[in-house]
This record gives C-alpha cells, structure tokens and sequence, in this order.
C-alpha cells in the first residue's frame, strides 16, 4: 500500500482520491504504512494468544463499522454538494452581468462545491484495504497456527486503522470545502443582491420633435 508525505501531503491525497474516481477500484494511498510488531510473542502462552486473536477479530469488526458510517455521511454530503453546485451553476448568468470580482467570487465557490463532491463521491467508491487472515495460508504456515494467527492479528489491525484515519480525513475536507463554498456563495447573493447589474436597461427619454409645427399640428381624424 502506498503513502504520501512530505509538503502539502493532505492537499495531494486529496488530489489523489478524487483522480481515482477515472480509475475505480485501483488501490488509494494513505498517509502512513502499518507498524510492525516490535514485541517478541514467545514470551505469550496460548490463552495469550487467544485474547490476540478475538481482540484483532472485533477491531477489524469496528474498523469497517466506521468505515461503513464514514461512507454514509459521505453520501448525504455528495448530495448536499451536489445541489449546492446547481444553485452556483444557476447564477452563471447574472454573475456575467457584473464586476469581474464577483465572477472570480462565483469561479471559487463553483471549484469548492466541485471538489467536494469529487471528495465524498471518492470516498464512497474508493477501495478500502483492511488487514486479514487467509485460513489457507494460516493453515500452510508455521506452527503452533495460533501464534501465527495471532500475529498475523496483530499486524494487520494496523492497516485498518490507517484506512480508516485516511478516508476520515478526506471526508473531512470534503466538509470543509463544501462549507467554503456555501460561505462564498452566500456573499456572492448578498453582493448580487445590493448591486445592481452594469447592463440593466435604462429608459431612454422620448424623442424631441424635429419642428415646432409637427408637434404643434393636430392628429389626423380619421
């Protein structure tokens, strides 16, 4: 599993999760690799072994639970910011109308309300990896098997929490920039509201009769 660090690493995973929406079901990077153990499981006995094994089996069970409630909110935002971006969209017309300000106000607030979307949509199809133990090679592997399927636990938990802390991560964004776009796009009413178009028709007074004898003359009867 890749990872990304270094300088703006939250910026470019986010970048990255909403590429992988062209690319669905390829593996997305997170921020951090799975610790490995650094303990010598010798000195456990089987019972040991046992608690290992049912503690690794219920934190792989609660990691995919949040993950599973991660994903549900990340559906009620890709619709909040959905419609979010039609309201925007809809403004097109009277933006073009004034100071260029206002458009850049209006390019903002439409490039916020799309990458949130792409972030919750991202997050709802991306493929999550979570750690496990496969019985066949559990079974071909060294032996006692429950010292190896302890250990196999206890490393692989860690994969599942990165996952986790990853895709709450992106989701997070994903809310930050939803609100961004919603706080621009209010100022973005309220200046379009208290400033009238540059282009709004004005009324234009009534042409002056070119002699004093035409306009004087009666209407023709008819």
């Amino acid at each position: 599993m890749s990872t990304v660090t270094g300088r703006f690493a939250e910026a470019r995973l986010y970048l990255i999760y909403c590429a992988a929406l062209l690319h669905p079901g390829r593996p997305v990077p997170t921020f951090s690799q799975g610790a490995p153990i650094t303990i010598d499981l010798d000195i456990h006995s089987d019972e040991d072994f046992a608690v290992i094994i049912e503690e690794g089996r219920r934190q792989i069970d609660r990691q995919m639970a949040d993950l599973e409630r991660i994903r549900n909110r990340a559906g009620a935002l890709a619709t909040v910011a959905l419609a979010l971006t039609a309201a925007v969209v809809t403004k097109t017309a009277d933006v073009m109308k004034h100071h260029w300000a206002l458009l850049a106000m209006w390019a903002l607030a439409c490039a916020l309300a799309v990458l949130a979307v792409a972030g919750a949509a991202s997050v709802l199809t991306a493929r999550a990896v979570f750690g496990g133990t496969d019985a066949r090679l559990a079974a071909q592997g060294s032996r006692p098997v429950q010292r190896y399927v302890a250990e196999a636990y206890a490393e692989n938990v860690t994969v599942g929490e990165e996952t986790v802390r990853t895709f709450l991560t992106v989701f997070r964004d994903a809310v930050t920039l939803a609100v961004s776009s919603a706080l621009v796009f209010l100022l973005l009413l309220a200046a379009l509201t208290h400033n009238p178009a540059s282009t709004i028709d004005k009324p234009t007074k009534e042409a002056s009769c070119p002699t004093s004898t035409t306009c004087s003359a009666p209407p023709t009867p008819r």
